[in-house]
């Protein structure tokens, strides 16, 4: 699979099959990704991978602690959303409701689909990735390219991902079962797997804004 059929490809998957990824393909992906961008080479992207009883107890707690308590992440997540991006997050979430079969007024289906994230939705790899505290936004930036990268590299594998800010929301828990160093902020999750094929929440599909809404062409010449 080449790039471009690797961007059109990719999705955001939200059921795993219980089938784990050889190690030698996960161990590719990242080894390729490490050719990522960054600003001034300085690679600041910190992974931490589980599987088995590692990553099934640390899923355990986490469901656990979101049963619980609120969120308690190290970096605060946005305050609020205004247009146009309101919008799209509101249609992210009604495309996936609506292939779950999930009715707006059914609280019991929603708190249950809602609860599926702390459990990676049941991808057998977990990776969760941190920052130094020290970098501000550029090595925010380098981290999204390197994200990026890795995405399309499972893609084009054949493995399936989901990037998830709910895998990372109790760090104290995170650092009991990844050993995330101190000096770090814990910043997203990934779930890794092969996807289930058959289950409706990967039926949804979400769309895009025409080029016009995000990237502009300025012409040649400066008006007078």
């Amino acid at each position: 699979m080449d790039t471009a059929e690797s961007v059109l490809q990719r999705k955001s998957v939200r059921a795993f099959l219980d089938k784990p990824v050889p190690e030698q393909t996960l161990r590719g992906i990242f080894e390729r990704a490490q050719r990522a961008p960054s600003w001034c080479n300085i690679q600041p992207w910190r992974v931490f991978i589980a599987s088995g009883k590692r990553r099934n107890q640390y899923i355990a707690e986490l469901t656990a602690a979101a049963m619980s308590r609120g969120p308690e992440t190290d970096v605060p997540f946005p305050a609020e959303y205004p247009e146009p991006y309101g919008t799209h997050r509101r249609a992210c979430g009604k495309a996936l409701y609506e292939a779950m079969g999930v009715e707006r007024n059914d609280g019991p289906a929603r708190q249950a689909a809602w609860m599926r994230n702390f459990a990676a939705f049941d991808a057998p790899h977990v990776a969760l990735v941190a920052l130094d505290k020290r970098f501000g936004p550029y090595g925010t930036l380098d981290i999204g390219c390197w994200l990026s990268t890795v995405l399309l590299l499972a893609t084009s594998e054949g493995v399936a991902s989901c990037a998830q800010a709910s895998l990372a929301v109790y760090p104290d828990i995170a650092r009991k079962y990844f050993d995330i160093p101190a000096e770090l902020n814990l910043l997203f999750g990934i779930g890794f797997g092969y996807e289930d094929t058959a289950a409706a929440a990967n039926r949804c599909h979400t769309t895009r804004d025409p080029l016009k809404q995000n990237v502009r062409f300025l012409p040649d010449e400066l008006a007078d």
